[in-house]
């Protein structure tokens, strides 16, 4: 038999090949570490100084602040809550999403509650309103602030806690740097379990929806079920006249009908907010424990309830085609002032 002329490499040489090896993927993960770290420093070095209102500039150590003459504080009795209603299922596969892809938080709301005032305060916030929100890097760091639709903020994160936070932060922002005390959101699946724990909630259909469900026929008054509240909420393009302006106020007449059912249940019977809590928790992402959202709901069953407030501004398209709401920013401010502070004795 033939023998081959190639020499068979030693134990002693296979082992020093295999540590060769060893050392060259070392190397290799060094360098790629280093390449992180560096990216990530430079990400955050860039990152420009956070941007603040102007209320939140004058506030000094005592937490004043000059408004028209008058020294102002922030009300010391007060409860801030903002929900939020995601464009995503709270099925989606948020470990395999890139940290730009968590969802737009396509509704809005900061709910101000006044236990010094017994008064619950419901702000509904334009998704296309123009603020300051958080973008992270190409490494998934935050490197700075750019302007554009708020509702984009909750896109950045990992669709979950992290992606809040960038929205609760944009909120805070926008209205001149107040304290936002917790978030509460829900994917748009936790829309129909909402609409059918409260057992159906009745509006007049001002559009036509039939395209969507043949019941849902423009003037009819009718009790939604399934699906059907997902449709009175969410469409927007084929409904109407396609705005979300027009949206938001669908949505203000579902929500005051939801919370006159939501709160004259736990005005008869105080678990009855747990209950509905159970019934949406599987779609909910939030920093309140479940007693804390029992409470403040029986406190906003017994106080006074005001209208819902939209801040003034005006709509434009921009100038990448897409639709801008810029606030009035002396509305706003009075806004602000007249809701989060209270003037000094």
């Amino acid at each position: 038999m033939r023998r081959s002329m190639h020499k068979r490499p030693s134990r002693d040489e296979r082992r020093r090949l295999r540590l060769r090896a060893l050392g060259m993927l070392g190397l290799f993960a060094g360098i790629l570490c280093v390449i992180w770290f560096a990216g990530a420093a430079l990400e955050s070095q860039s990152r420009p100084p956070e941007v603040r209102g102007d209320v939140n500039d004058r506030l000094n150590a005592e937490k004043t602040v000059e408004y028209q003459g008058k020294t102002y504080r922030p009300r010391s009795r007060l409860t801030t809550v903002l929900l939020m209603g995601i464009d995503r299922q709270a099925s989606a596969d948020t470990a395999a999403s890139s940290y730009r892809n968590g969802g737009q938080a396509d509704f809005l709301m900061l709910l101000a509650i006044d236990h010094g005032r017994k008064q619950v305060t419901p702000i509904q916030i334009d998704r296309d309103t123009m603020a300051q929100i958080t973008i992270l890097g190409v490494l998934g760091n935050p490197s700075g602030t750019r302007r554009a639709q708020i509702c984009l903020s909750h896109g950045f994160g990992d669709g979950r806690e992290e992606s809040c936070l960038y929205t609760q932060t944009a909120v805070s922002r926008l209205f001149l740097g107040i304290d936002i005390d917790f978030y509460l959101a829900m994917n748009l699946d936790g829309i129909s379990a909402l609409n059918d724990v409260l057992g159906g909630v009745t509006v007049t259909l001002q559009d036509d929806f039939s395209a969507l469900d043949p019941e849902m026929t423009q003037g009819t008054t009718l009790t939604l079920h399934g699906d059907q509240a997902e449709y009175f909420l969410r469409s927007r393009m084929n409904v109407g006249i396609g705005t979300n302006e027009a949206r938001m106020e669908r949505q203000r007449a579902y929500l005051n009908a939801a919370a006159d059912i939501l709160l004259a249940g736990v005005g008869d019977d105080s678990d009855y907010a747990g209950e509905v809590y159970d019934a949406v928790q599987p779609y909910l992402i939030t920093d309140m424990r479940r007693g804390r959202i029992i409470n403040e709901s029986v406190n906003c069953a017994e106080y006074a309830r005001s209208d819902m407030i939209t801040p003034a501004g005006e709509h434009a398209v921009g100038s990448d085609g897409f639709m801008e709401f810029e606030a009035d920013q002396e509305a706003l401010e009075r806004l602000v002032m007249d809701i989060f502070f209270e003037p000094l004795e």
